[in-house]
């Protein structure tokens, strides 16, 4: 597949009309790894999209939803509400597949063994990588409030709103992350875990595709939700040390950057 946007604008035929959506808005908190994963995949399509930031103390603007599923991302297309990033991807994939007559040129015909690699890394990155680039964001509690500067800019949110969401929310994030996130997923180091996971993409699930991502040649959803997840902490510490240590991840990550293009939402800002 080729990137840029203008060219996805062609294979999707011509504008954002030639989608199967009239209205796309997503629920998310900035930094969310998952939001994040959402937000890539719809940037690569060029699927514009409204973004609603969720106050993460109250949760307000996501209680309207009557689901079990109380977390963002929460996309809604078409008023149709849609939980979890996996399954939101995967609907969007598939709607566009039938729809748009887009079965060859989306993602590409993929042989059992690609979709099978592409499920399995996709798998990998929710249940293994997330979890450990989680605990590296909070690792310090300066880190943990850095993450959280996003809700002093990002949001409908008055002074004490932001403010109380940011203290509190570095508060109870760098605790989590100490007493249950490590735990939890057996890391003893977050960096070294971190590092070491990371060289694993590059090694596995890039390095054995025989080409440039774990697509081969082009994107798959594992290449883009990896991406989505890196560039949710792309201002970090985090992200700096990651690409010091394994400097192999810079030139793919580079790569999927270009692939991705500009952000495709609809209030003009950058993810």
């Amino acid at each position: 597949m080729k990137s840029g946007k203008s060219e996805r604008r062609n294979v999707a035929g011509g504008t954002s009309s030639g989608m199967p959506f009239q209205s796309v808005v997503l629920y998310q908190y900035d930094v969310c790894p998952f939001c994040n994963k959402v937000k890539a995949f719809l940037d690569y399509h060029n699927i514009p999209y409204d973004v609603v930031e969720v106050n993460p103390l109250t949760k307000t603007e996501i209680k309207q939803f009557e689901h079990e599923w109380k977390k963002v991302p929460v996309l809604v297309v078409d008023g149709k509400a849609m939980y979890n990033s996996r399954d939101i991807i995967n609907d969007m994939d598939e709607r566009a597949r039938k729809t748009s007559g887009l079965t060859k040129r989306w993602f590409g015909d993929k042989s059992n063994k690609e979709k099978e690699k592409e499920e399995e890394w996709c798998k990998w990155v929710d249940e293994r990588f997330v979890h450990v680039l989680t605990p590296n964001i909070y690792k310090t509690f300066r880190e943990a409030m850095d993450s959280f500067d996003y809700i002093t800019e990002r949001g409908n949110f008055g002074f004490f709103e932001r403010q109380s969401a940011r203290i509190a929310g570095a508060v109870s994030m760098y605790g989590i992350s100490k007493m249950v996130l490590k735990k939890r997923h057996g890391i003893e180091d977050e960096r070294a875990s971190l590092f070491e996971e990371t060289r694993k993409w590059m090694s596995e699930g890039v390095g054995k595709s025989g080409g440039q991502f774990c697509g081969g040649d082009a994107p798959n959803i594992a290449d883009i939700s990896m991406f989505g997840v890196f560039r949710a902490v792309k201002t970090f510490q985090t992200f700096e040390d990651v690409c010091k240590e394994v400097p192999e991840m810079v030139p793919w990550y580079e790569k999927m950057k270009k692939a991705v293009g500009e952000s495709s939402r609809s209030d003009g800002l950058s993810n």
